[in-house]
């Protein structure tokens, strides 16, 4: 599999940096405890509207490849249901860690090298194909929506996040970093966006960031019978903790600009 830069800074980023890792450094690595924090933090601090969009609990016995694994946390969730897991990714250390984290569980799962672009499965092999924050670093998102459509099955349903145009967060990003720091003359938009995941403690690489409307959204689902698109993840930073507001309630309230876009949608029957 011949890898283009883009691709080659997501190997550096996350096989360095894996995602995740970061909110449990209380822990000692790999252990059980430590994936339990990591879950901990994922759910309850970071993003606890994940149940209420994803609905892990409803998938049972089926066959979920889940594109960009991190450290499996979601990986865990939907195997918890017995279902048949493949993790599909460019980064060999969410592989290893997700293998890790789900043995260490008592569970298993397939781990597979590859590329989301051309996936190496046949047609029609999964019930769900899910993927969180990880299509909009790919150069060709379209080709891979396309290869998740053709390794699906008939009335198969598809749960992908993408990083949200519209959004508090991007806001934030035009403003103070692009105008204000003068982000926008100095590096130009594309490298604006990719310091989105630059970690400078770690002299990380700097990934391709894309990020799209409701509207692009769903023009890139168009060959699927049923598309719904959440927004959602009002993340307040430091000021959050300050705020009387309950999380649940603020994302009810604003989390129609949240940084993410959340797509659910359903293969047509052949």
């Amino acid at each position: 599999m011949e890898l283009n830069a883009h691709k080659l800074e997501i190997q550096k980023q996350w096989d360095k940096d894996p995602c995740g890792a970061s909110t449990a450094t209380d822990k000692i690595p790999e252990t059980l405890e430590f994936y339990q924090a990591v879950r901990e933090h994922r759910y309850k601090v970071y993003a606890p509207w994940f149940d209420s969009v994803v609905h892990f609990e409803e998938w049972r016995d089926k066959d979920i490849l889940e594109i960009g694994v991190g450290l499996g946390s979601d990986h865990f969730r939907f195997a918890q249901g017995g279902n048949r897991m493949t993790a599909l990714d460019l980064s060999q250390e969410h592989l290893r860690q997700t293998t890790r984290h789900l043995k260490l569980e008592g569970l298993s799962t397939t781990p597979i090298y590859g590329d989301a672009e051309q996936m190496p499965f046949e047609d029609e092999s999964f019930d769900l194909v899910y993927a969180f924050g990880v299509l909009h670093h790919t150069p060709n998102t379209e080709a891979a929506i396309r290869e998740i459509y053709r390794v699906l099955r008939p009335e198969g349903t598809a749960i992908i996040g993408l990083y949200h145009r519209y959004s508090y967060f991007m806001l934030w990003v035009l403003i103070w970093k692009g105008l204000i720091l003068g982000g926008l003359w100095r590096k130009g938009w594309r490298q604006l966006l990719s310091e989105i995941e630059y970690r400078r403690d770690l002299d990380s690489a700097m990934p391709l960031v894309k990020v799209y409307s409701r509207r692009q959204a769903k023009t890139l689902f168009s060959q699927f019978s049923r598309v719904e698109v959440t927004r959602c993840h009002v993340s307040l930073g430091r000021f959050q903790d300050l705020s009387p507001v309950p999380r649940s309630v603020i994302e009810r309230i604003l989390g129609w600009c949240g940084w993410y876009l959340m797509i659910k949608a359903d293969k047509k029957f052949s």
